[in-house]
């Protein structure tokens, strides 16, 4: 996959400063502290940081972070603000698409990351295993080998697991048919559970039954189907027993419904009753007081204050002003008032006897209408309790004993009509059983085609790493790729076991990942990145002959980059002096008073192409 680097930007209070990188080899010289590391561990930055990337305070310090890149045919410009939780792309190529920001991490797998939508241009398969899901975290130390870590663990102390996942994407190894044949098998085996399930059921259903034939089967669904016809009509019998006795029950409560009216009529006939005995009651009381007040002698004192009354012309008080009707001076007629009085209070008597009468006989028939309501109410609930009650009940054990034959006839029904497909079912087993052992062979087929096809790049890579460690030194007699991890091992030792760090073993992690693209060449489909980021790739190499040999293996592999020879679109180093002049590199220049990072950037700090 041919990947450049053009451009690297910097913002800082407010302006652009930019580094240039477009060239096959692009080389940033100078002293140690003018910020070399941190301007190429700024390139990936821009993605978003990881891990093992962190923001140093120079590349804090910028308002924002840009790169434009070239993967494939397409052209992208990418801005990081530091600090923040997004990473935004923008297609060059395209100005009529907005740019999209994309977040570092998302919890929606279908919103893609900033890694994410890097994979994906550059064509890298998002491969799955050990539980673990590739990112590009996992492609970085394939594309950039740290200062850091650069000849003291391999591929940044990514691990064995990783390793082997990464390669297998890097190389376009994305196991479909594996995943076809597994599939296939997933559901050939679900078909052949669900068959013996069936198969179950029945042998369960015979079980429970106790039959052992198919005419036995048959001889059961029979019965069970006139059972339920005799069931049926015993309910029909009880539904309509029960109809019935609600109907008794409805009359009944009717009838109680109206007597409770009668109750209301004969309640008013007694409160009438009542109200006339009072009134009755009050005439008498009036008669009787106007017949004492006429047999009293002419009074003396007031019946109301109670004082000494004076002689006055008229029938009122002086003292209290009331007035005393019938206290006139008495006269030849008195006797006549008299008789009157007598015959008003006698009348008066009668009446109120006869209004007590009335009252009595009302009294009595509101308590008999109380009493028939009283006695219509208890004839309905007893009438609910003792009849129509046990009829409900009757009624529902007659329904669930239908339904209940009813679901045992229809399961002997299906049984029945399950006969006749018993032996197909078991053809069919035979045959899932047979298929699911196809699909099986099929998946170990598919791996070890797998296996094998990563045995056979494995191989190869081993053939292409040796002669790249041939060609740096012949102190490295024997060199190959460990099928564990992908480790290189040079003249018996493994990179993970070699307790001495330094150059020998930056060389050996630099022709590993050179060896990788002169693979990725060779095998069709591939998606190895074409970049190279090597920071301090010379650092350690003596004046010693197989330190100079080591010296000018690296320079002329990363000259025949710069020439478009070779397996690397652009190699991108840091070191602090560069040997010779090489053709189409571009040389940035940089020191402790220029440095890369443009914070104290001067104005004549530039990028010349050499």
């Amino acid at each position: 996959m041919r990947v450049i680097m053009e451009a690297q930007r910097f913002e800082f209070e407010g302006r652009w400063v930019e580094r240039r990188l477009a060239a096959g080899w692009a080389a940033v010289v100078g002293e140690s502290g003018a910020g070399k590391s941190t301007g190429l561990e700024a390139l990936f930055l821009t993605f978003g940081p990881t891990p093992c990337l962190k923001a140093m305070p120079a590349a804090r310090a910028c308002s924002r972070l840009a790169v434009t890149m070239s993967i494939g045919d397409s052209r992208w410009s990418i801005t990081y603000k530091p600090g923040a939780s997004s990473v935004e792309f923008e297609n060059s190529g395209d100005a009529g698409t907005p740019p999209v920001r994309l977040p570092l991490v998302s919890r929606d797998p279908d919103k893609p990351t900033a890694g994410r939508f890097l994979l994906d241009q550059l064509k890298i398969p998002v491969l799955r295993g050990n539980g673990r899901e590739l990112s590009f975290e996992h492609i970085l130390p394939f594309v950039y080998v740290r200062q850091a870590t650069a000849g003291v663990t391999y591929l940044g102390g990514l691990k064995p697991e990783l390793r082997e996942l990464a390669v297998k994407a890097l190389l376009g190894l994305r196991e479909d048919a594996i995943e076809a044949a597994r599939t296939r098998l997933r559901a050939v085996r679900r078909e052949l559970a669900a068959t013996r399930r069936e198969l179950v059921g029945y042998e369960a259903l015979r079980d429970k039954l106790g039959f052992t034939t198919p005419e036995e089967l048959i001889q059961r669904r029979h019965q069970a189907e006139h059972d339920l016809a005799q069931a049926r009509e015993a309910a029909r019998g009880t539904a309509g027993e029960l109809s019935a006795a609600h109907g008794r029950l409805q009359e009944l409560r009717d009838t109680a419904r109206k007597t409770h009216g009668d109750t209301g009529a004969a309640d008013e006939a007694a409160d009438r009753a009542e109200e006339h005995l009072r009134e009755a009651l009050r005439r008498v009381g009036q008669a009787e007081g106007r017949l004492a007040a006429l047999r009293e002698p002419a009074p003396s004192a007031c019946p109301v204050c109670r004082r000494r009354l004076r002689p006055v012309p008229d029938d009122v008080c002086r003292m209290c002003k009331e007035p005393h009707p019938g206290r006139r001076p008495q006269g030849p007629d008195l006797a006549e008032l008299l008789r009157e009085a007598e015959q008003a209070l006698a009348a008066a008597r009668r009446t109120c006897d006869a209004r007590r009468q009335a009252a009595a006989e009302a009294r009595g028939l509101s308590a008999a209408a109380h009493r028939a309501v009283r006695e219509a109410h208890r004839a309905a609930d007893a009438f609910a309790d003792g009849v129509v009650e046990p009829l409900r009940r009757a009624a529902l054990d007659a329904e669930k004993r239908v339904q209940e034959l009813a679901t045992l006839a229809e399961q002997l029904a299906e049984r029945v009509e399950e006969l006749g497909t018993v032996d197909v079912q078991r053809a069919a087993l035979a045959r899932l059983e047979e298929e699911a052992r196809t699909a099986s062979e099929a998946v170990n087929e598919a791996e070890s085609e797998a296996r094998q096809r990563v045995a056979d790049l494995l191989k190869r890579w081993s053939v292409l790493f040796a002669r790249r460690m041939a060609r740096a030194g012949g102190q490295w007699r024997h060199a190959y790729i460990a099928e564990r991890g992908f480790t290189p091992v040079v003249n018996g030792e493994a990179f993970d076991s070699v307790s001495v760090a330094g150059a020998t073993l930056a060389l050996v992690e630099l022709n590993a990942l050179l060896s990788l693209r002169d693979l990725g060449q060779e095998v069709p489909g591939s998606s190895v990145p074409g970049l190279l980021v090597v920071d301090s790739a010379l650092v350690g190499l003596s004046d010693t002959p197989s330190d100079l040999a080591v010296r000018t293996y690296l320079l002329e592999a990363f000259a025949e980059a710069a020439r478009g020879e070779g397996p690397l679109s652009q190699v991108v180093t840091a070191s602090q002096e560069l040997v010779g002049e090489v053709p189409g590199a571009r040389r940035t220049v940089v020191s402790r008073t220029a440095p890369y990072i443009p914070e104290l950037v001067l104005p004549d700090a530039r990028s010349e192409p050499q």
